[in-house]
């Protein structure tokens, strides 16, 4: 065991250092958490000193009844936004293709924007060499207002699958 220790003694040596840093290291970052943690209670505490557990308990009592109410106060103004969200428009799926062979690049692209309730539109845009092309479509509860191509229905399918997520 002692010749093991002799020939390794370098790499032995700079593994307990490495080890002891890694430690320091750790013990650093636990104290700066332990602080953060403090400070919540410190700041409780000293309510305590200044008015005295019954002071102190009901002014913390006194500012939970306010966050009730105005939690409470603002219940409705939260259903009318979260109402209101529905009809924003939240799905987006885009497919980027080469509609023609004489051009590269995925320079065509179909893209499809919908609402939380599915509806919205897709736009298409197709490059030629000599000419583009764009066409807009309406969607209506996740379908479309005709029959798609295979690029505008993998726009549609991804556009619908952004809304589970």
């Amino acid at each position: 065991m002692n010749a093991f220790i002799e020939t390794n003694a370098n790499i032995l040596l700079q593994a307990a250092l490495i080890l002891g840093i890694a430690a320091v290291v750790a013990v650093i970052v636990l104290v700066v958490q332990m602080q953060r943690m403090k400070k919540p209670f410190s700041e409780m505490a000293g309510l305590y000193d200044d008015l005295g557990a019954e002071g102190s308990l009901q002014l913390l009592l006194k500012g939970g009844d306010e966050n009730r109410e105005f939690i409470r106060g603002h219940g409705e103004d939260l259903k009318v936004i979260l109402r209101k969200l529905d009809g924003c428009f939240k799905g987006i799926g885009m497919v980027k293709y080469n509609a023609f062979e004489d051009i590269g690049g995925n320079q065509s692209y179909s893209i499809c924007i919908l609402t939380g309730e599915k509806n919205g539109f897709m736009l298409t845009n197709l490059v030629g060499r000599n000419s583009t092309r764009g066409y807009a479509i309406e969607v209506k509860v996740g379908e479309p207002e005709r029959e798609l191509g295979d690029e505008e229905t993998e726009a549609l399918a991804y556009s619908l699958r952004s809304l589970e997520e």
